[in-house]
């Protein structure tokens, strides 16, 4: 089943950071098997008193220039035949990576583990731009570049055709990577009582819409060897444990919409990349 992401280059924010770096590298990665280009970013913020002394150096330029050439040697590093274009841009961070957002196959942010207030803010940022792009968004934490589990997949409570998207993403990565697929079905104790309170069978795990979907992918990518497991609904500590050993976590989000506890949770504490797909 082919992702209904396509086209576009695979923009990825740079700041200077280590994390910045890795996502980069995690980017171009991503470009190989997308055959698609990188495009990274600076954004220079605008000041509460713009410089208007004429001939003053050109700081956050020069500064910009500098971070890109970097990632741009780190891109070259893992794949040096990958096209990379680089851009810097003013404005607000967030509003200029969203507006390349809306035309890339996949937006990467590394989040940096350095002080405190910086990755607040960091952080502030990211969870802006997860709750709002239009394309998945790739999120590394500095050094996180994952194990070599599974591609774990988290299907919470939405309709079986959202999901979808998000498990196609799965399905894909997994692919890619030469990994298995865990997909982690999030219930409600109150529906799995129910289920049972019904007279099912208590030895097996109780299937959802979902479980029936998951066979059109298993046909699709048939490499991929997948399982499945249930966790209590918002269970987000237990898909941050699973993080320890995954080559990567896939989620989704309602576009528009604030991010809910589990993948707050997910994000501020997970151990491997976090892969969040949006959907309407």
């Amino acid at each position: 089943m082919n992702s209904s992401y396509s086209g576009g280059p695979i923009v990825v924010g740079v700041d200077g950071s280590r994390a910045a770096l890795d996502a980069v590298r995690l980017a171009v990665a991503e470009a190989q098997e997308l055959h698609s280009a990188v495009r990274l970013v600076h954004v220079i913020s605008p000041h509460p008193q713009p410089e208007t002394v004429y001939g003053a150096p050109d700081v956050d330029g020069d500064y910009g220039r500098t971070v890109l050439r970097e990632a741009v040697h780190a891109a070259a590093e893992i794949d040096s035949s990958v096209l990379v274009e680089t851009v810097v841009l003013h404005g607000q961070p967030e509003s200029a990576i969203l507006a390349e957002a809306k035309s890339a196959r996949l937006l990467v942010l590394g989040i940096s583990q350095g002080h405190a207030l910086t990755a607040r803010v960091l952080r502030s940022t990211v969870f802006t731009l997860v709750e709002s792009s239009v394309c998945p968004v790739l999120i590394v934490r500095e050094c996180s570049t994952g194990s070599d589990g599974a591609v774990v997949v988290a299907l919470g409570d939405a309709e079986v055709l959202e999901s979808d998207v998000v498990v196609a993403e799965a399905f894909r990565e997994a692919s890619s990577r030469k990994a298995d697929v865990l997909a982690i079905h999030t219930r409600s104790i109150s529906e799995v009582v129910a289920h049972v309170i019904g007279g099912a069978n208590t030895n097996v795990a109780p299937e959802t819409p979902m479980d029936a979907r998951l066979e059109s992918f298993r046909a699709d990518y048939p490499t991929v060897r997948s399982s499945t497991v249930y966790a209590e609904a918002g269970s987000g500590s237990e898909l941050v444990a699973v993080s320890g050993t995954a080559r990567l976590l896939v989620v989704g989000h309602e576009r528009g919409r604030t991010c809910g506890s589990t993948l707050t949770t997910v994000l501020r504490r997970a151990e491997c990349p976090v892969l969040v797909v949006p959907h309407a």
